[in-house]
Parts: C-alpha cells; structure tokens; sequence
C-alpha cells in the first residue's frame, strides 16, 4: 500500500485543477504534476509510492512555481498522469484493459500498448499497475470528469488570452528519466529537451530563445532530440493563428533521486534557474507580442 503521507486521497472532495489567471500572455501548463490521487483507481496495492507514481512529473509545478508571481496563468491536472493521461489522445485506448471492449462507446486508436503508456497506463516503466480489468463505466468516467475538463479549461483560457492580446504562448512542462528504457537503448537524455513538434507547434525563434535561456545557465539541451510533444502540443500549438506552445523536458536527476521521489540539494539551484528563465522568457514574448503589434 502507499504511504498515507505521500498521497492524497477522497479526491472528489478535491478539486480536480488547480489555475491561476495572469495578464501576460504566457501561461505554463502541468499535465502530469498531480498527486491527489481518486479513490477508485484500483491499482495493484502491493505497488511501492515510486512505483505507481514514477510516470507522474513530480515537483514541476515547484520548480516552475514562480509562475503566478510573474502574472502568468497556470493549469494543473491535480491527478496522477496513470489514472487519466491528459496529454494523449481521448481516444488513445488500449481495448484489452477493458473488461467489455466490444461494447465501448468511443474509437480505439491505441499508441504505447507495448509501453503501457496510453491514455490509462497499464504499466509504470515495465510494472503492471492492475490485477483487474477496468470496467466501462469507470473508464468513461475518468474522461469525462478529468481530461475533458483539463481541455476545456485550457482552451476557455487560450483563447482568453488570445483574445487580449492577440498571440498566446504556452509552456508545457515536464520531466523526463536521465536514461531511455532498455528497449530504446538505454541512451543518457540531454539534461533539457525542447519538442515543437518538429518546428510545427510554434515560431522558430521561441524554441531557439528558450534552448538559449536554459545553455546560458549551463544546461545541456536538445530540440525534439527526445520528445517533440504529446497531444497538448499538438492540439494548442497553431502558430498560423498566434498560438504557440513548447514542451519543456527537464532530466529528472538534476533535482531529485529517481529511486525514491526525493529532492536533492541541487533542487533549490534548478528551481531558480527556472524562475530565472521564466522571467527572461515572459519579457520576451512579451516584447515580441509589442514589435508584432507594432509592424501590422
């Protein structure tokens, strides 16, 4: 069983986001970072806390925490990423974890089934998370009560700020383990990835001013090296109407033992660099935002 100190539990009692609403037009978003997790998820319950939480990014909404106080609007998936994964596809299912597939009400356009990393995990990084077959009811229910909620709420405040100010731009945040699983190899990651989606999701000078940032404060980084992003990505980044997003890929060991979810001493350093970077990145959107104006 978890340790009762390390998860929340009752979560209907819980909201299901967590947001702040600024004025500038850069808003972050944490799709993975939730750790209240719902009463019926029935996971195995002889899974370690590292265990059932290890596909979750951890401590993103920390490190990026200075969000709010520089005005920029966040949203927060306050569920863990295995329940509901909000940064796949709706209809991103594998059919064999359902007790009654023949009779599912949606498509079936499954991704990771190998990995199981679809839209409910079926694996934490080669550990079965269920002993049982999730039933339809329940399966419909976690869309319905968290990841459409999580889109809808993101897209009222995308275009909200769209329409204040013409151009939105988002960052997507998540972690990622030092190494790629032994079936990709098993290849150290760059401490820092970047995903457009292959220079699709956003202007080109955003990628390469926030790839700029993270070097000038010592990070090694890679663009789409990695990850080039999920469906968050691609369902927000439309740079033809002035709506740009990134992923942002931070290796997990920079700041905190990937064995037992700890921090690290070095967690306070990466924290102010991103504060730091965050700042240096609102301003210049922002004066990207004013120049565009501007010129039109």
């Amino acid at each position: 069983m978890l340790p009762t100190s390390t998860i929340i539990s009752n979560a209907m009692e819980h909201p299901v986001l967590s947001l702040t609403r600024g004025s500038s037009p850069l808003m972050l978003s944490f799709p993975h970072s939730g750790e209240i997790y719902p009463d019926d998820f029935g996971y195995r319950t002889d899974l370690t806390y590292s265990e059932i939480d290890h596909p979750n990014d951890k401590y993103m909404d920390e490190i990026f925490g200075t969000g709010a106080d520089l005005g920029l609007s966040t949203i927060k998936a306050n569920f863990p990423r295995a329940y509901v994964d909000v940064n796949r596809h709706q209809h991103d299912i594998d059919a064999a974890m359902l007790d009654d597939p023949d009779k599912w009400y949606g498509r079936f356009l499954p991704g990771s089934v190998q990995a199981g990393a679809t839209l409910f995990w079926s694996k934490s990084y080669g550990t079965p998370i269920y002993d049982r077959k999730l039933t339809l009811a329940e399966a419909k229910a976690r869309i319905a009560k968290y990841f459409i909620p999580y889109h809808q709420t993101m897209t009222r405040m995308v275009q909200d700020l769209h329409a204040q100010h013409d151009e939105v731009y988002i960052v997507d945040c998540h972690s990622m383990t030092q190494f790629d699983s032994e079936a990709r190899g098993g290849k150290e990651r760059p401490q820092v990835d970047i995903g457009d989606r292959s220079g699709g999701s956003c202007a080109p000078d955003l990628t390469q001013e926030m790839a700029r940032l993270f070097r000038e404060r010592g990070y090694e980084v890679g663009i789409n090296e990695r990850f080039v992003g999920g469906e968050i990505t691609l369902r927000y980044g439309w740079p033809e109407i002035g709506q740009h997003i990134l992923q942002v890929e931070l290796r997990r060991d920079l700041y905190m033992n990937e064995a037992t979810r700890e921090k690290t001493e070095n967690f306070a350093k990466v924290q102010a660099d991103c504060a730091a970077i965050l700042r240096d990145y609102k301003t210049y959107v922002e004066t990207r935002g004013v120049t565009a104006a501007a010129t039109a």
